[in-house]
């Protein structure tokens, strides 16, 4: 996994009070990784006996603050029948770096 992807996880797993969602979190494994120039779609397993997230969880996801952004980015995890399904990472307006290599994680505006 990216140190972005993992650094994003972390921030996700920090801020929300979903100790199922946690669990997942350090349980899951990256099955895909989709570069679209304008930011990463990451695509995850997880085990299938894991316990679902309430339905009405909706996580909170951090904004991505760098330099190398025009307009910073904005993240957003996805759930499919109360698991972890994909990450998007998204660049507000511009492209977004194949590899970002200076960023701070802050709170959604």
């Amino acid at each position: 996994m990216h140190k972005l992807d993992q650094d994003i996880l972390a921030w996700i797993a920090d801020h929300n009070d979903s100790v199922i969602l946690k669990a997942q979190i350090a349980g899951a494994d990256v099955i895909r990784r989709d570069y679209m120039r304008t930011g990463y779609f990451i695509y995850f397993d997880v085990a299938a006996d894991a316990e679902p997230v309430e339905k009405s969880m909706r996580p909170v996801s951090p904004d991505i603050a760098s330099a190398e952004l025009v307009h910073g980015a904005g993240t957003t995890l996805f759930l499919r029948n109360g698991k972890m399904h994909y990450l998007e990472i998204f660049a507000r307006g511009g492209f977004f770096p194949e590899a970002l290599t200076a960023y701070q994680l802050t709170g959604p505006a």
